[in-house]
């Protein structure tokens, strides 16, 4: 049966019939990779690819072959297949016929639980089959329901903690009424945990997190401070849901079993993390990494800025950090008109691996102190950083999860024209990674 599913190098190949059923992502890509050989000698133009199996079970997983081959989320995918998948790599494509979508997003639309009673349905049938049990972790869950964090918590109520509790799995020395903040917490996880990528960060506040007692924020490096005000600002909130860092700690070890849920979900987070990331050039206690994704609040954080004695964080796209002398540039490129007015709707985007284009904010002139900090920062000691998302609202869907930035990283003053605002072309150090580029060149 598994014969050619790997090793096979006959580059004509130019149809595929799938008729091996697969749970698994790297099978499917495996078999799809028998047909992607180039063939100059042929000519072959495309890859055929007929597949008779997943109209033959009604829960066989669609979105977990395309999302394998795109690398996109659930949503992310439904969209991309409504709109002919526009962001593929240039020189590929991928066609489906109108039956083939209809289908596909019919799939994606039923295959997972959408609600609660629905899931917990789910977990006890699964449990009646010996898949698992009160032993079974929240990776095990995840693998055997086969969803994405985002999509388990995505759904009302539906926390590991809380849903163990239900079920009568909770261990003796955790069992018992959630704590107050249980619910909020959990909430917390899918509006402002699953981005994290950074597998160190992740590692070792999962080792800390399971510690007898909580850290005394005095005896902290200002480093690690930052970092447990990073992960605390997004899960109390920031402003008037403040919470100092020793209460943050308190509430976290009293609720013993949600923070055992938290630890399995850094510790998942981490396995999961599969891009390399890179540390940024100098010895401040800032610990942030390029090309890592972080939200605004665990930004501000990281440099100290949001603290107990301001917990607002800043709304402005530009923010000069004095301590660091360094320019912290937020950059939103697909910009609603709902949520951003005429005179803050700028134009920027990436225009090549390497260099950015960005305007300013409107009233920037190239003679005014801060136009003048942005030609001549390399010489006056300052510097650039920048943060760049795709739009302020995840899958730009309203009520979604704020989308957080990705580092770029440094970058250093190339050019510019014009001005109110001045359209600035800055070089970066580390080049944008490829599968960012087709979203990150496009401006609307």
């Amino acid at each position: 049966m598994d014969l050619f599913n790997e090793g096979l190098d006959i580059p004509a190949i130019d149809t595929v019939l799938l008729l091996r059923p697969t749970e698994s992502a790297v099978v499917f890509l495996q078999q799809l990779g028998r047909g992607l050989r180039l063939s100059p000698d042929t000519g072959k133009s495309c890859l055929t690819v007929l597949d008779f199996i997943g109209q033959q079970h009604r829960r066989f997983r669609f979105d977990l072959r395309y999302r394998a081959l795109l690398g996109c989320s659930r949503r992310q995918l439904e969209d991309q297949l409504a709109q002919g998948f526009p962001f593929l790599p240039p020189g590929c494509r991928l066609v489906l016929d109108r039956v083939s979508s209809e289908r596909v997003l019919a799939n994606l639309r039923q295959c997972l639980p959408s609600r609660r009673p629905q899931l917990l349905q789910e977990l006890r049938a699964l449990a009646a089959e010996g898949v698992i049990g009160p032993s079974s972790g929240l990776a095990h869950w995840l693998e055997a329901l086969a969803m994405e964090p985002a999509d388990f918590y995505g759904i009302r109520g539906a926390g590991f903690t809380a849903l163990r509790r239900e079920l009568g799995w909770l261990p003796p020395h955790l069992a018992g009424a959630p704590h107050p903040q249980e619910e909020r917490l959990s909430r917390a996880i899918a509006a402002g945990l699953l981005h994290l990528d950074d597998p160190d960060r992740l590692r070792a506040t999962a080792a800390s997190l399971a510690a007898s007692a909580p850290h005394d924020p005095q005896a902290l490096s200002e480093r690690e401070r930052r970092q447990w005000l990073m992960l605390t600002a997004q899960l109390f909130g920031t402003g008037r849901q403040w919470r100092p860092l020793d209460q943050a700690l308190e509430v976290l070890w009293q609720a013993g079993a949600w923070r055992e849920e938290l630890i399995q979900l850094l510790e998942l987070l981490a396995e999961r993390a599969d891009r390399r990331l890179h540390p940024l050039p100098w010895a401040l206690p800032v610990p942030l990494r390029v090309h890592g994704h972080y939200s605004r609040a665990e930004i501000e954080a990281a440099f100290g800025v949001l603290s107990t004695d301001a917990p607002w964080i800043h709304r402005e796209g530009v923010l000069w950090h004095q301590a660091s002398a360094t320019d912290l540039l937020f950059i939103t490129l697909r910009k609603s008109e709902a949520l951003f007015s005429p005179s803050t709707r700028y134009r920027d985007l990436a225009l090549g691996p390497s260099l950015f284009h960005w305007e300013s904010q409107s009233t920037t002139t190239a003679a005014s102190p801060t136009g003048q900090r942005y030609i001549h920062h390399a010489s006056r000691g300052s510097r650039v950083l920048l943060f760049v998302r795709e739009q302020r609202k995840q899958d730009g869907r309203p009520g979604a999860p704020t989308e957080p930035f990705v580092c770029l990283g440094f970058a250093t003053y190339e050019s510019h024209e014009g001005e109110r605002p001045m359209a600035i072309r800055w070089r970066l150090e580390r080049e944008i990674p490829a599968a960012w580029l087709p979203v990150m060149a496009l401006a609307v």
